[in-house]
């Protein structure tokens, strides 16, 4: 049976302040972080030519270790925010003005500052790094250092610490969410240490002690770079569902090709086109091409596996946030599948043609290694609103009771559940109208497809959907979620 070294902090006040890359709100504290608060604690607990000969072997052996599971307590964002006054860093400015006997104080300068904690229901955190046979030669040393650490996050974050070692079985049973790290884009990012992160911590704390040179000079201290980025994800956190993007590049200038949001459907059904001309190509059967590239079906009802084409509205950083022209695309795969067919499409499209329905040659598709607008598509937040309208599986003709029952159809038919979504006076909390939510998009009835397209009699809203936990994106709604319509973007 598997063992574990457990570090446990237990906060002493039912919140957090610790912030990631970004001032992203942080829940749970990063291993990394929890590894910076052992070795402050331990330098505190033993100093100088003691810190060296004592915990320092110890806190090599653990940065060694493999990434640890992570099991706290749950955590969300305070709906409310808090104001601080922080004061500037003018103390110069003051004591100047009490030199020449001036009456300067440094409540003077201070700059506001408002807090959103994470508020917590419970109070521990465990860290869970995975033991090898030779269990954990270090132990009591380093449960005396964790015993020493007062805080995690910010000064006020006040905490208890300590070590043990525990089974498998053990650690099953303990309370709270579970986080294990994981691959993918649809992990929240945390920093771990590795082999080299406690000498990475001592040079820090030597330059920010020497940033002064003799001459009054000064030296900025380098941020620490010994660490490792992990993604990690509640073990009942939906999963991302698999996806490659395009850059849709102008076959003879050099630039990018473009396409109205509008056209989000034609846009959908060109590139289709490409990826089955593609596949064919490689040596797809038929019914394959049929099914899994073009989601052809004989009964309309059928929800057999097939790519969504998912026309990507270019959409600027926030504040603006203003929705633009399709100038990417993304191809993924069903929510739940293996991503089988990913590596065939990221080898197979580059360079595909796209052709619209005259035969001429309107793009090119160039594979994205790295892009600014693809996160906002993919990434994982709470609040996440359309860029192109969502289409009901059928009309609701007006009437709350049917718009409801279709609501409830198109969370199922996408793989997703009302109960995944935040309540607010035990109602959903999902806005949907015709006119956007954000600056860009049109009308959502000038979206919708002519007859004979079986959207044609869909009912079509924009939305607004505020989730209980992050969710991971793509995220695509409605009957339309396969040719690029219910397609939502994250908004912080």
């Amino acid at each position: 049976m598997s063992t574990y070294f457990c570090l446990t902090v237990r906060f002493l006040q039912p919140y957090y302040h610790g912030r990631a890359d970004g001032a992203e709100p942080e829940w749970p504290p990063s291993p990394l972080r929890v590894f910076q608060a052992l070795t402050a604690a331990a330098a505190n607990r033993w100093r100088d030519a003691q810190f060296h000969d004592h915990p320092v072997p110890a806190l090599q052996w653990l940065e060694k270790l493999p990434t640890p599971l992570v099991v706290a307590s749950v955590g969300q964002p305070a709906k409310s925010k808090y104001r601080l006054y922080v004061p500037d860093n003018v103390f110069d400015k003051v004591a100047k003005s009490w030199c020449g006997g001036g009456e300067s104080s440094i409540a003077d300068y201070r700059t506001e500052k408002d807090v959103r904690p994470i508020c917590l229901k419970g109070e521990a955190v465990h860290y869970l790094f995975p033991l090898a046979d030779d269990g954990c030669p270090h132990l009591e040393l380093l449960s005396t250092a964790a015993r020493s650490i007062t805080h995690l996050g910010w000064g006020i974050d006040m905490v208890t610490a300590n070590a043990s070692t525990i089974t498998e079985e053990e650690a099953a049973k303990l309370s709270g969410e579970h986080w294990r790290p994981v691959r993918g884009t649809s992990a929240g990012d945390y920093r771990v240490p590795i082999e080299g992160t406690l000498n990475g911590l001592i040079r820090k704390h030597d330059s920010f002690l020497n940033r002064l040179g003799p001459d009054n000079s000064f030296k900025p201290v380098p941020p620490l770079s010994e660490f490792r980025v992990v993604g990690y994800r509640r073990v009942t956190d939906p999963v991302q569902r698999p996806y490659v993007a395009y850059r849709l590049w102008h076959p003879e200038e050099d630039r990018m090709a473009y396409f109205p949001a509008t056209r989000a459907v034609t846009a959908a059904g060109m590139i289709r086109h490409a990826a089955a001309e593609a596949a064919r190509a490689s040596g797809w059967d038929e019914d394959s091409v049929n099914q899994y590239i073009l989601g052809h079906r004989d009964n309309p009802a059928d929800t057999l596996p097939r790519f969504a084409y998912l026309p990507l509205p270019t959409i600027e950083p926030p504040p603006r946030n203003v929705v633009g022209a399709i100038r990417r695309v993304l191809i993924a795969e069903p929510l739940h599948s293996a991503g089988d067919n990913i590596d065939w499409l990221k080898q197979m499209l580059p360079g595909q043609v796209v052709i619209n329905n005259e035969g001429k040659e309107v793009a090119i598709l160039e594979r994205i290694e790295k892009d600014g607008v693809v996160p906002r598509y993919v990434n994982r937040a709470r609040t996440w609103t359309t860029v192109t309208p969502v289409a009901l599986p059928g009309s609701d003709e007006g009437k709350a009771n049917k718009t409801d029952k279709l609501l409830e159809k198109m969370f199922r038919h996408a793989g997703y559940s009302m109960d995944d979504v935040e309540k607010i006076d035990l109602r959903p909390d999902i806005e949907f109208r015709r006119q956007p939510f954000l600056p860009g998009p049109e009308d959502a009835k000038r979206y919708r497809p002519g007859a004979p397209h079986y959207l044609a009699n869909c009912t079509m809203y924009h939305m607004r959907i505020r989730w209980k936990y992050p969710m991971p994106g793509p995220i695509v709604l409605g009957s339309g979620r396969f040719c690029g319509l219910g397609l939502f973007v994250a908004i912080s």
